[in-house]
């Protein structure tokens, strides 16, 4: 079951929407960790089984592919919203592109509360964060909203973790492992920054 709600608010560049919340279950959330040299397999996390399509991105614990679909984007260090860094998606060919995190083991039937902030410049078409992994391929979603004022906006969303699909199994503790993506299909830009995603209390 998909519980969903979404909160749009202009932030100027210096604003800040509060302190990142205790127990954020994303690694590197506000993209201020670069990634180091690429290890060998299996140690390197990118570019085997689930995440075949992706490759190490300049961030750590972050994945990076732009090339679904046909498109080209690039992923670029931009400047950040509260920090020194953020990333910055840019469209060279409109296809698909994004971002995805390390895998996170959560409880099946666990509530997740996402939020994250976005800044799309000129990016008509869709963004949207996608949540994959022994759940399945999208198994919830939160749409990424165009404003129009090319200022940072924050988007929150609420996902309850499903069972896993297919020959899945949860672990013996009854986790599953998911993955955060960050997706574009818009031309022009998408900045990302400050994502967190917690358990909501019962």
């Amino acid at each position: 079951m998909l519980h969903l709600s979404i909160l749009l608010g202009w932030l100027s560049p210096g604003a800040s929407a509060g302190e990142t919340p205790v127990g954020n279950l994303i690694r590197n959330p506000s993209f201020e960790t670069r990634s180091g040299p690429r290890k060998l397999y299996p140690a390197e996390p990118w570019g085997y089984g689930h995440l075949d399509g992706l490759s190490r991105s300049p961030f750590a614990h972050w994945g990076y592919s732009g090339f679904w679909d046909g498109g080209e984007y690039d992923i670029k260090l931009g400047p950040g919203r509260t920090g020194k860094l953020s990333v910055l998606l840019v469209c060279r060919a409109r296809g698909r592109g994004g971002i995805c995190t390390d895998a996170i083991r959560v409880k099946v039937g666990t509530t997740l509360r996402f939020r994250g902030h976005f800044k799309r410049t000129h990016a008509r078409g869709r963004c949207w964060v996608n949540f994959e992994g022994d759940p399945g391929d999208g198994w919830a979603l939160i749409p990424i909203p165009d404003p129009g004022h090319g200022e940072w906006t924050e988007v929150r969303g609420e996902v309850t973790v499903k069972p896993p699909r297919g020959k899945r199994e949860p672990a013996p503790d009854g986790t599953v492992a998911i993955h955060v993506f960050i997706y574009t299909r818009a031309y022009g830009e998408l900045w990302i920054d400050d994502v967190t995603l917690t358990s909501v209390a019962p």
